[in-house]
């Protein structure tokens, strides 16, 4: 006997234990579920088997009729997943040769209703579980040199969500697109840095010494202090919850950019919010 049939065995002793200690201290406890796993796991050898699983039968279906009666008393129809779950899974490893196209498309459609039920709208592969392994081996070490790319996260991400159905929230995932919007932020604002001090140089060099900015320079550098507390604000949200970015804070930021550049630049931080805007479900601003 291999060992799956080993534990198989003795699973189902545990379960015939447990019908006979209801047998003996509580036999209105005894319901259908157990009556039929009983009938369905275990032969009647001799005449004290037989009986037994008469008795359970019998049992059964007086404490439903009790039940119907007196709902103090008896037990009523139960209906454990779990249970068919594990009795199917048990019936496969035993005959396999008996599964069929129609059972595999049934069982293919109870899945996609269980992942309905838990909020998993998208089928797993498990096939692609050993690619989606050597893909988490090469991105952890750049998660913790902080040298991922979004391009990378976004690879990873749309792995995952491939291989499990959904991503693991918190997990090197999340944590790899964190650290690529970061990294991606801080290039974006080290190159607005430098075009404002090249832009600050010029001006300084042209206007005239001890007069005031031209008001086409003070608008023009308000334009740029509102785009940097927009930038702070929706930046440190991407950094450290990116799955809760609304739409309404992207559009905030990437109208404040579009005022202050007059379009939105690739990698900043009004794109990065658009694009994790777009993946999130909606949701209301915190």
């Amino acid at each position: 006997m291999s060992s799956a049939d080993n534990a198989k065995d003795a699973q189902f002793h545990l379960h015939l234990q447990k019908v006979l200690d209801k047998l003996q201290t509580e036999p209105l406890s005894i319901t259908t579920e157990d009556a039929r796993r009983l009938s369905e796991n275990y032969e009647a050898r001799d005449e004290r088997s037989a009986k037994i699983i008469s008795a359970v039968e019998s049992l059964a279906v007086a404490a439903q009729d009790v039940h119907e009666q007196v709902p103090q008393l008896g037990q009523g129809p139960q209906t454990s997943i779990l249970t068919v779950v594990n009795d199917l899974k048990a019936a496969v490893d035993t005959n396999p040769k008996d599964v069929t196209p129609e059972v595999l498309k049934t069982t293919q459609g109870i899945v996609s209703m269980m992942q309905r039920a838990v909020g998993q709208t998208n089928a797993p592969h498990p096939e692609l579980e050993a690619e989606l392994q050597r893909e988490f081996a090469k991105i952890e070490p750049k998660v913790e040199q902080g040298t991922v790319t979004k391009e990378e996260a976004d690879y990873l991400h749309s792995l995952e969500a491939r291989a499990h159905g959904h991503t693991e929230k918190g997990g090197l995932t999340a944590h790899a697109q964190s650290v690529a919007a970061k990294r991606s932020r801080a290039l974006s604002l080290s190159d607005n840095t430098n075009s404002q001090s090249s832009v600050n140089a010029t001006v300084k060099a042209t206007s005239p010494v001890g007069k005031g900015l031209a008001p086409e320079e003070q608008s023009h550098r308000d334009k740029e202090t509102n785009l940097k507390m927009a930038e702070l604000t929706i930046g440190s949200k991407i950094e450290n919850e990116p799955e809760h970015i609304t739409k309404d804070e992207a559009a905030y930021v990437q109208s404040r950019e579009h005022r202050a550049h007059g379009h939105v630049k690739k990698g900043s931080v009004a794109a990065e919010a658009l694009h994790f805007a777009d993946k999130n479900p909606t949701v209301e601003a915190n």
